[in-house]
């Protein structure tokens, strides 16, 4: 057999002979069956290396973070029906968000999808704006992280000197100091930021996700142990509906915690999967995992938190329990963890979103497309790689067949060349910016409610809503069937987004934010009188 055997393999085999003789010879032909195609070998970064579990762990701590300990004291002012309809509603419009973004991704196809290569293919002038969008939702967003995790752990050192029966005559103020803490956690999480793939916090993500279930014992425990009751501050009045002028204010909050676009495309190009449909499938169930996890999560802390304290429930439910036990300290500590290991999931697309806006492509974006199959297996004919071309020809049947059932092209090989990413000395600088400038900040602003509420009402609204709705509108024809529940997504973020901007931006002129040396002392002093 010859070089091009291989081709002839799976073609008749014909073999003739003549006899000898008057008689002539007789032509005899064998059919030899066509060899069964041997299964494409897939590496990791062909077919992404994330497991399901670990993209849902990565999601659901993308959204739980800061919402979690903030959302239980809005209960005050939209009482518990109407707070469990506000979450419902938030966590199906930002399922919807997401869905509708994988949808994007799917079509256009390739594992190196972002807002801004698919926004290429959609409104080319927009695309750094969209960035400018998510780069500025993270931010505010990792500033938050490290103000709560600020706040927790002078609590958490009150916690465990109490419960270890000492007195807080003999801790230092430094220990006492939020900007100590904050200083020292973010030095803690340099290892972290610096890290290349998304999948690489999973771990990171597992440990948050066990000190989410351990708060919710907490918070479950002293519900249903009325013994607690007297370690407890008094309950206020508990509502079923509230309608009040805080709405407004506090709804970007609701937005928030359902907030995991940002991370949405990197966890859909780094998911396992080994076609279209299997890739769909798998995200939408991390996306109805992670929402629906996050959901059940909100709404168990919040009901529960509201009945037990009613209107006197502060913006920090685990503040409210008593700090006698190691039950509460640990508690407090897990709180901590949750937050902080939240940080670098926001760095992640921060970062990329940050080097889109200030490197964009000069030439635009070379996106995948459905013939990705025909030019590598041209590419391998050329070589002489007679074996895998004829794999890609039987490959590329089965590939098509999916796309036509999918709506979408599926190459073969991972898309993610080694040129597409970030430079190491450009990773470093704006990782090294973002770090400094959200360190700088979260050290002179106290008030965690106010960049949350800015969060939502820019950011969240328009990562969340605007954006995936305008884009896969712009992807698909008139006849596709959510492409008008898309549209409305779309105008439904800017009605949320331009509302809630205006209620924050009255709540920020009407109220001051307390820096240096005086907000320094008096919040010490309000933490040792609380203790």
């Amino acid at each position: 057999m010859d070089a091009n055997g291989s081709r002839d393999a799976h073609s008749a085999v014909r073999g003739s002979g003549s006899g000898s003789g008057s008689g002539g010879g007789r032509s005899v032909s064998i059919s030899v069956p066509p060899a069964v195609p041997r299964p494409r070998k897939r590496t990791a970064s062909s077919n992404g290396g994330a497991s399901l579990t670990s993209s849902i762990a990565n999601l659901a701590n993308t959204i739980i973070g800061t919402g979690m300990v903030a959302l239980p004291g809005n209960f005050v002012h939209t009482g518990w029906l109407l707070g469990l309809f506000l979450i419902a509603l938030c966590g199906f419009t930002g399922a919807s968000g997401l869905y509708l973004l994988t949808r994007c991704a799917n079509k256009l196809g390739g594992r190196r999808q972002s807002f801004f290569s698919v926004a290429m293919k959609t409104i080319p002038k927009g695309a750094r704006w969209f960035d400018l969008a998510i780069a500025l939702k993270c931010f505010g967003v990792s500033i938050s992280y490290l103000i709560i995790s600020g706040q927790l752990m002078p609590q958490v050192v009150l916690s465990f000197l109490k419960a270890a029966g000492h007195s807080h005559d003999a801790i230092p103020d430094l220990l006492l100091d939020r900007n100590f803490w904050v200083t020292l956690l973010i030095t803690l999480l340099l290892p972290l930021c610096f890290l290349r793939k998304l999948d690489s916090l999973r771990h990171t993500s597992y440990l948050s996700l066990a000190a989410v279930c351990y708060l919710v014992v907490i918070v479950v425990f002293f519900f249903i142990n009325p013994n607690l009751r007297g370690s407890l501050p008094p309950r206020g009045e508990v509502h079923i509906v509230v309608l009040s002028t805080h709405l407004l204010p506090i709804f970007p909050v609701f937005v928030f915690a359902f907030t995991c676009a940002q991370n949405m495309l990197p966890v859909y190009n780094e998911l396992s999967a080994d076609d279209a449909l299997m890739h769909m499938d798998r995200a939408q169930w991390a996306i109805g995992a992670s929402i629906g996890g996050a959901g059940c999560v909100y709404a168990v802390v919040s009901v529960l938190g509201y009945l037990e304290f009613g209107g006197t429930l502060g913006d920090n439910i685990i503040a409210m329990y008593p700090s006698s036990s190691i039950f509460v300290a640990v508690g407090r500590l897990s709180i901590v963890l949750l937050t902080i290991f939240s940080y670098p999931l926001q760095v992640h697309p921060c970062r990329a979103a940050i080097e889109k806006v200030i490197y964009p492509p000069r030439s635009g974006v070379e996106l995948p497309t459905g013939d990705e199959d025909d030019d590598e297996s041209a590419d391998e004919d050329r070589q002489g790689q007679a074996e895998d071309d004829h794999d890609n020809d039987n490959r590329g049947d089965v590939d098509h067949q999916i796309s036509l059932l999918s709506g979408a092209s599926y190459p073969s090989h991972s898309s993610t060349a080694a040129s597409d990413e970030m430079p190491l000395k450009r990773w470093v600088v704006i990782t090294c910016l973002i770090l400094t400038t959200t360190f700088t900040i979260a050290l002179l602003v106290d008030d965690l409610s106010l960049i949350l509420g800015f969060v939502g009402s820019l950011g969240s609204t328009t990562i969340s809503f605007i954006l995936p709705g305008v884009l896969y509108a712009s992807l698909h024809d008139r006849n596709d069937k959510l492409r008008r529940p898309a549209q409305a997504l779309a105008v439904w973020g800017v009605f949320v987004g331009t509302v809630a901007l205006g209620a924050n931006v009255l709540k920020l002129i009407r109220a001051g934010v307390t820096v240096g040396a005086g907000a320094k002392a008096d919040r010490i002093s309000a933490l040792l009188e609380r203790w």
